[in-house]
């Protein structure tokens, strides 16, 4: 896997694009000590801060192209787990913390007929807003940090889709609890009931299951 670890850029998945561009056949790992202009799902943009890793890697999509960013959140807090500390998942592709706070993103684009996951986690954080995977700081080798997870992905991809639904839905925290998820303009209630067979949300409404593949989606518990 090349390597390349800046101390400032606009966007690790553009660098990304950028050396596939040259290197289309190579496996590709960009991480950066911060990023001015990351993305996130729709308009929504991820804020760098001091505990942020950001980076960003080509990937080949999981057997069900759907489920890559699943994939990928699954194995992020899988490679938490090894440091002795569980993260939650939120559909379709955040991780948050035990105060139930988001504390990482995914964010899947195709280029170059591959798959780039840019991935923001925040190994601490100073914002109100924002969770953090330890609750202190201390001196962080973001460089490091990022090849041990990029490695941890590699090493350990999902082959059957069925265990990845099953590793998914036993770290959800709002499975089997009441959600609401915004789509467009229009906010549906019900009880959330995993994932279906594309990755979407199944949601059940007075005993009839919806499926929903887009969406923003916030437990009714924590609603402002």
């Amino acid at each position: 896997m090349q390597h390349i670890h800046l101390t400032e850029c606009h966007s690790t998945q553009d660098v990304v694009k950028e050396q596939l561009s040259m290197s289309p056949q190579s496996s590709h790992l960009v991480s950066c000590d911060l990023q001015t202009q990351g993305r996130g799902r729709g308009q929504n943009t991820w804020n760098s801060l001091p505990g942020t890793l950001c980076f960003s890697m080509n990937i080949k999509p999981h057997i069900i192209q759907s489920f890559t960013a699943l994939e990928v959140s699954v194995l992020v807090s899988r490679f938490i787990e090894t440091k002795g500390i569980n993260l939650l998942l939120k559909w379709p592709n955040d991780l948050w913390d035990k105060n139930f706070l988001k504390c990482c993103g995914v964010l899947i684009q195709s280029s170059q007929e591959q798959m780039i996951a840019g991935i923001g986690l925040n190994i601490f954080s100073s914002s109100h807003d924002f969770g953090g995977v330890f609750e202190t700081e201390f001196p962080l080798s973001k460089k490091e940090w990022c090849l041990d997870i990029a490695t941890f992905i590699h090493e350990n991809r999902y082959t059957e889709t069925q265990v990845l639904i099953q590793d998914w839905e036993k770290r959800c925290f709002h499975l089997n609890q009441l959600v609401v998820i915004k789509e467009g303009e229009d906010n549906v209630e019900g009880i959330f009931r995993g994932l279906g067979p594309h990755g979407e949300a199944l949601l059940d409404i007075k005993k009839e299951i919806l499926h929903l593949y887009n969406g923003s989606l916030r437990p009714s518990s924590l609603r402002s």
